[in-house]
């Protein structure tokens, strides 16, 4: 357990301070997962031939790194804190809070980013406190579902095959 919580830790601070390239809209594919990005980050195996367990990617869906703010409501409580999510995804996203609520916990989230607004339900994955929480959506209606899609759309780069697509000569041009 201890060692998960590390390796959020070590993912969490990673994500904060990462540079790079950035897709349209600020955002960057997030491709590992905690485990894996900081196995990769590791000292790297004794030389007695032992290697890092390989881990399996949990997640459903592509996440990218984008920056919104996020209102969250406890289910049954009428107080509500507001946050800064930093990456997201059509199943969930991460949310940077000093004060994280315990894994279960069941909410109510409203999301901004790039002039989308996302309202839905979610459930609360992961905390790491004093740094945030992971959630998963639980229920979402089909216009705000379609509402992320068309922010993911907009955030996401363009695949390397799509982009080959657009590059090929027209049929009726070459005769």
């Amino acid at each position: 357990m201890a060692q998960e919580t590390n390796e959020g830790v070590a993912y969490l601070r990673a994500l904060k301070t990462s540079g790079g390239a950035t897709a349209p809209g600020g955002a960057v594919p997030v491709e590992t997962s905690p485990v894996k990005r900081s196995m990769a980050n590791a000292n790297p195996a004794p030389a007695t031939g032992s290697q890092p367990l390989a881990v399996k990617e949990k997640r459903r869906t592509p996440r990218y790194k984008l920056e919104g703010s996020a209102e969250l409501r406890q289910e049954g409580y009428d107080l509500r804190t507001w946050a800064t999510f930093s990456d997201i995804s059509l199943h969930g996203c991460y949310v940077e809070a000093t004060a994280t609520l315990p894994e279960g916990t069941a909410l109510q989230i409203r999301l901004e980013a790039n002039g989308f607004r996302i309202e839905t339900k979610g459930s609360v994955r992961v905390d790491y406190p004093s740094l945030g929480m992971g959630i998963a959506f639980t229920e979402m209606s089909e216009e705000n579902r379609a509402h992320l899609r068309q922010l993911l759309a907009k955030i996401s780069p363009p695949s390397v095959i799509m982009a080959r697509v657009w590059h090929l000569p027209c049929r009726s041009a070459v005769r």
